[in-house]
């Protein structure tokens, strides 16, 4: 791609602070997007911006706090980058993301791994609704997990009796993958521009689920995901099926990208073919519901006024 092909777009991406959401912020600033990361924290946001300014020296970045554990704050932070965008943002890219927590409950009282992986990333979505349709091709990509498969059920807020933390994050990654068929069919349904589209960035050396389970005091578990970890592909080259998921003109609302390589564990980014829970009409229209409801729906029944409208 060339640099100017995202010259005057403007992309959100949340946890952004490291991982692959840092690797996409720097790919996509080196292609001219102005680029605003949401960060859990302000630490983290200034040093994720300084880094991208120290690796593309012409970037324009900007860092926002957002918790995406606690749904006042998701509010907050869509304000504040409403106006940091000035009112227009074309990218949208919800990627942040927790992995095999002890069972843990969020400000609002819903199991982690499904407050922040998915109804953070929803409520963020919908409060941006009114920026993002503000322009002409708006899209937002949702980064499951080639793990999806092991998903089971999208629609348990609250930690069940018997609690399993991989289970709830193979959970959640089939939330995202609802949460973008849902949101392609809601934006189909009002004859919207706005385009979702789902990635996953394959098995990825990082620190997701080793650091959790380290602090939780599974040092063995910690120590084998870890050296596991380190046999996979790193953050720069994972963030690339982000990075088409976020640009590719010729993909669908509704299309998914992964790794082509063997078990889309690495590889060149390629369309790839979701589980078939994935596509659940029914569990798609449960989780939307839900969602609007304990996130006190985000998403209007009518349009929102935008720039379409005048």
């Amino acid at each position: 791609m060339q640099a100017e092909c995202l010259s005057g777009r403007t992309v959100v991406i949340t946890g952004a602070s490291r991982g692959i959401g840092a690797a996409t912020a720097e790919h996509l600033a080196r292609q001219g997007a102005y680029v605003i990361l949401a960060c859990p924290s302000s630490t983290q946001g200034r040093a994720a911006a300084a880094r991208v300014h120290s690796l593309v020296r012409s970037a324009r970045v900007e860092s926002v706090v957002c918790d995406l554990a606690c749904l006042s704050r998701v509010r907050e932070a869509a304000g504040e980058i409403t106006v940091l965008a000035g009112g227009r943002l074309d990218l949208l890219i919800n990627n942040a993301g927790v992995a095999a927590l002890p069972s843990t409950r969020s400000a609002n009282g819903y199991e982690m791994h499904f407050a922040v992986n998915h109804l953070g990333h929803f409520a963020l979505t919908g409060h941006l609704l009114p920026a993002l349709l503000n322009t002409l091709e708006p899209r937002v990509v949702n980064v499951s997990s080639v793990l999806h498969w092991l998903g089971r059920r999208t629609d348990r807020p609250h930690a069940p009796r018997r609690y399993h933390r991989w289970a709830a994050y193979f959970d959640s990654k089939l939330a995202n993958l609802h949460f973008t068929h849902g949101l392609a069919t809601w934006a189909r349904d009002r004859r919207l521009p706005l385009r979702a589209v789902a990635a996953h960035p394959g098995l990825v050396n990082s620190s997701l689920g080793s650091s959790a389970l380290h602090a939780d005091g599974r040092h063995v578990e910690a120590r084998l995901l870890k050296a596991m970890q380190e046999r996979w592909h790193s953050p720069s080259d994972a963030a690339w099926s982000l990075v088409r998921a976020a640009t590719d003109p010729h993909l669908a609302s509704g299309d998914f990208v992964g790794p082509g390589g063997r078990g889309e564990c690495s590889g060149p980014p390629v369309p790839v073919r979701a589980a078939r829970r994935a596509r659940d009409v029914h569990a798609i229209e449960r989780l939307w519901h839900l969602s609007q409801e304990l996130a006190a729906h985000p998403f209007p029944s009518a349009v929102p006024p935008s720039r379409r409208d005048t």
